[in-house]
């Protein structure tokens, strides 16, 4: 059974079944060859490493205000100049990619759109093929891997009449189905322990469990007020964020609500990401703000346009990157004015801009870090680009 038995949880159940985590022994080398990459580290959404990190420069335990404005000089070092490379243009969607997920294991990429299709492109020396287009069944606007699982979240259609769902697919056996009980669109998901999340339009949290070889519903957990656009999992917690700025702490064991805090975004919150112990959050009223583990504010970042104005955030990662300097971490935003501006991390020094002669012709909506120094973008003109930052 995909979904592994016993122990703990909401009723029994235990853990997912196949290996999500990234790292390890090192992470494999990039599309360019060479590597580099993610080292140590289990899960996609590690909750933070013992001893000092790169980020504690911002001060630990609540330091408040943080930086704020247009990149503090904090990292006493030389900014890299050299901008990620190109390597592959992906084409094939007929509307917005608004999703994307990466399997590592299989080396491969899960495009979510809201043509209704999920694309599955497999990779052999940087070389990019889609080797399957799954019908979802609606607009895709969510996707989540966990191998050998897949899943899709939807739109609402009709003006609403017809609420969205989740689909799911075992990539090895062939099982399907589709689970419903949201009303409205559903915009997120994550997975903890032995249990699915989604998360949407109608402010609620759905967990889901295999059981009977199918999904089942258990509880739907309740503390948003508005829509849920964004969920994380952190050993022991699962993080939710709305459009509303507000952000919520579940134990996974339980379901119970351990606390909420606001933050006073004033335009729709889009975009949440977790690095070491640090939470970053960023909405459409351009800014990026990091907290740190007891919800106090380290770094408030303004990202502006070509006007000085505030740039709508729509989505944001973290990526690797090795320099001569050694190993760094780069936050790339995917802003509203169509360009993909870049931060050295911690300091929020300006690392560069990938506008639209270089990259997409219309906004990007989503972004998904691949192997080794990689990342991948999707955007409002229907294409999936491949970036890879290069040894320096």
């Amino acid at each position: 059974m995909p979904f592994g038995g016993g122990g703990g949880g909401y009723q029994g159940g235990g853990g997912f079944g196949g290996n999500r985590g990234r790292g390890g022994g090192g992470q494999q080398g990039g599309f360019g060859g060479k590597g580099g990459g993610n080292k140590g580290g289990g899960g996609r959404s590690s909750g933070g490493r013992g001893g000092r990190g790169r980020y504690d420069s911002w001060g630990g335990n609540g330091a408040g205000g943080g930086g704020k404005g247009g990149g503090g000089k904090g990292s006493g070092g030389r900014v890299p100049t050299q901008l990620p490379q190109k390597m592959a243009r992906l084409t094939g969607h007929a509307d917005t990619v608004s999703s994307l997920d990466v399997s590592d294991e299989r080396k491969q990429l899960f495009s979510g759109s809201t043509d209704g299709t999920v694309k599955v492109w497999s990779w052999d020396n940087g070389n990019f093929q889609c080797v399957n287009t799954v019908q979802a069944g609606g607009p895709v606007e969510c996707v989540l891997v966990f191998a050998p699982w897949l899943f899709a979240g939807t739109a609402a259609v009709n003006n609403g009449q017809q609420n969205g769902f989740v689909r799911a697919w075992n990539m090895d056996s062939g099982f399907e189905q589709t689970l419903e009980g949201h009303t409205g669109g559903i915009y997120c998901m994550a997975q903890g322990g032995a249990y699915l999340f989604s998360g949407g339009d109608d402010a609620g949290v759905k967990t889901w469990q295999y059981a009977n070889e199918r999904f089942e519903p258990l509880i739907e957990l309740k503390g948003h007020t508005q829509p849920v656009q964004a969920m994380k999992t952190v050993p022991g917690t699962l993080i939710t964020a709305d459009r509303g700025g507000t952000v919520a702490k579940w134990c996974l064991e339980s379901g119970a609500l351990q606390g909420t805090f606001s933050t006073a975004h004033t335009s729709p919150l889009m975009a949440m990401w977790l690095e070491e112990s640090y939470l970053f959050t960023a909405a459409l009223d351009g800014h990026v703000k990091v907290w740190d583990a007891e919800n106090q504010q380290q770094f408030d970042q303004v990202v502006t346009n070509q006007s000085n104005l505030p740039s709508g955030i729509a989505a944001m990662i973290t990526v690797p990157e090795v320099t001569a300097q050694g190993e760094s971490s780069v936050l790339v935003t995917a802003c509203d004015d169509k360009a993909l501006k870049l931060w050295m991390m911690p300091s929020f020094d300006k690392r560069g801009i990938l506008a639209t002669r270089a990259g997409h012709a219309d906004v990007v909506r989503c972004l998904a870090r691949g192997p080794g120094n990689s990342f991948f973008s999707g955007g409002m003109d229907n294409v999936i680009i491949v970036w890879e930052f290069m040894q320096s």
